[in-house]
C-alpha cells in the first residue's frame, strides 16, 4: 500500500504545480484511514499527518461529489465550526478532488488558503486533471482487482 511510504517525485510535483496554479499556500495529496489524514505530499505545512477529526477531506466519505470547492469556509455549514476555521490557522478557502481507486475513496488532492477566493474554470480543470494523475499513480501501486 501507499500509507507511510517515503516521498515520491510525482506527488511532490503535483502539489507544487497546483500550489503555483492556484496561488495558494497549502496543497496536499492526502490519504485517509480511520485514525488519520496522512500526507503523501504536502507544501505549506511542516506536518506529515493530522488526526482524522481535523480533516476537511473526510467530507468526501459523506458526499457523492468528486469535487468540493468552498470559497469561504466560515459561511459553509460543513466547515463553519471546524477547529481550523474558527481557530488558527483560520482556513477560509478549501478545494479538493476525490482520489478514487478501484471504486474506493483513498484520499484527495486538496488546496487551502487563509482568505476566501474563487476558482476559474481553468483552475477547476487543473485540479481535476492533477487529481486524475494522482489517482492513476495510486492505482498503479495496487494489485489488480479480482
Amino acid at each position: 500500500m501507499v500509507l507511510d511510504t517515503g516521498p515520491e517525485r510525482i506527488y511532490d510535483d503535483l502539489v507544487r504545480l497546483l500550489a503555483t496554479s492556484l496561488d495558494v499556500p497549502i496543497v496536499m495529496v492526502n490519504l485517509l484511514d480511520s485514525q488519520r489524514d496522512w500526507f503523501k505530499a504536502v507544501v505549506g505545512l511542516p506536518l506529515q499527518q493530522s488526526p482524522v477529526d481535523t480533516s476537511f477531506c473526510e467530507t468526501f466519505f459523506h458526499s457523492a461529489l468528486d469535487l468540493i470547492v468552498v470559497e469561504d469556509t466560515s459561511l459553509d455549514a460543513r466547515f463553519a465550526r471546524h477547529p481550523l476555521v474558527v481557530g488558527a490557522p483560520h482556513v477560509r478557502f478549501y478545494a479538493a478532488a476525490r482520489l478514487q481507486v478501484q471504486g474506493q475513496t483513498m484520499g484527495t488532492l486538496c488546496a487551502y488558503d487563509m482568505r476566501p477566493r474563487r476558482m476559474s474554470a481553468d483552475q477547476l480543470q487543473q485540479l481535476q486533471t492533477l487529481a486524475a494523475a494522482a489517482a492513476t499513480r495510486l492505482a498503479e501501486r495496487l494489485p489488480p482487482k479480482a
